[in-house]
């Protein structure tokens, strides 16, 4: 398995595995999330093109089985939060096919190494309740709870 950066001749096969995840996200909360659209083509292609970001891919031969994103951020304004630069990985894909075979524990490690290049000291990254499996493979990975996103829908 090869891990690199993510190139818009990748897009097709990010689209693809964006949409496995993107289903599962909408049908448990269609409140929170919209169904795949073609509009994500764009905004994929425009965070693959951000020199700010990290937007790596798995590949296993020719095919690409897997996708993170991250950023780095750094506080500037809330007095009472640390002012230490953090990665924030935002997008976590694996293929159906391909989970549990340490695609998603090598995407991290790639992260990891990123953030401590760019002096990172943390890295957090959200992941849905209904998700356990991926939870798992954090926790398995050193990460440690640190908050919740409750969330009530108003009628």
């Amino acid at each position: 398995m090869k891990i690199r950066q993510a190139t818009a001749q990748d897009i097709d096969a990010i689209l693809a595995l964006n949409q496995q995840i993107g289903q599962l996200h909408y049908a448990q909360y269609p409140d929170v999330f919209c169904p795949p659209s073609p509009e994500e083509r764009a905004f994929m292609l425009q965070v693959i093109g951000s020199e700010d970001r990290l937007f790596c891919v798995a590949q296993l031969g020719n095919r690409v089985v897997g996708f993170l994103t991250a950023r780095i951020d750094i506080n500037r304004t809330v007095p009472f939060l640390s002012k230490q630069p953090i990665c924030w990985v935002s997008s976590v894909v694996v293929d159906e096919h391909h989970r549990s075979q340490g695609i998603g524990r090598a995407l991290i490690a790639h992260s990891e190494r990123w953030a401590h290049e760019r002096d990172a000291k943390q890295v957090r990254l959200e992941v849905m309740i209904l998700n356990e499996r991926a939870a798992l493979l954090y926790e398995s990975l050193g990460f440690t709870r640190l908050s919740q996103t409750l969330t009530k829908q108003l009628s």
